[in-house]
């Protein structure tokens, strides 16, 4: 008599429940990914965002300045209204060149965009765009990644410092 090869009932059922019991498990992960990969891009836009405010201010030093400049880096971008200025502690401040002090909600966009010039990070006063920018007050800006609302920039142009609050 010829056997015939093949599963049971039972084996089969039994895969099932492995398979449903992987998924179960391995779906939350996969969920995950999702977030884990906005906030790793803007960590990276972030990371991008503050060594451009160092570089910027090294060039300063370097130069040998000790004063704001007016149209220190010229900026070939037209999203940019203008060349970037530096205030008198050589952070970027504007890139109207009017005030050299970053004092507005339209100065905050502006260095953004000039430090950012050749990212895919545009930046808005809504949540139009990837980040959305914040006047604080005090020479202070607060970029606010629309993604994920809690992910933020904070940038002072006065001492240079940028919290990332992730």
């Amino acid at each position: 008599m010829k056997r015939q090869s093949g599963f049971t009932l039972v084996e089969l059922i039994i895969v099932i429940v492995l398979l449903g019991l992987l998924a179960v498990i391995a779906a939350p992960r996969f969920i995950n990914i999702a977030e884990d990969a906005e906030k790793a891009t803007f960590k990276g836009i972030s990371a991008a965002f503050k060594a451009g405010i160092n570089q910027v201010h090294i060039a300063w030093q370097v130069r040998g300045n000790d004063n704001a400049v007016q149209n220190f880096i010229p900026i070939n971008d037209p999203a940019v209204l203008g060349d970037l200025s530096v205030n008198r502690f050589g952070y970027p401040a504007d890139t109207r060149g009017t005030s050299l002090t970053l004092n507005s909600r339209n100065d905050c966009e502006d260095v953004w965009r000039a430090v950012l010039a050749s990212q895919d990070a545009d930046v808005a006063a809504d949540d139009s765009a990837l980040f959305t920018a914040l006047y604080l007050g005090g020479n202070s800006c607060r970029y606010t990644y629309v993604p994920q609302p809690a992910l933020s920039v904070e940038y002072n142009s006065n001492t240079g410092l940028i919290s990332i609050n992730d």
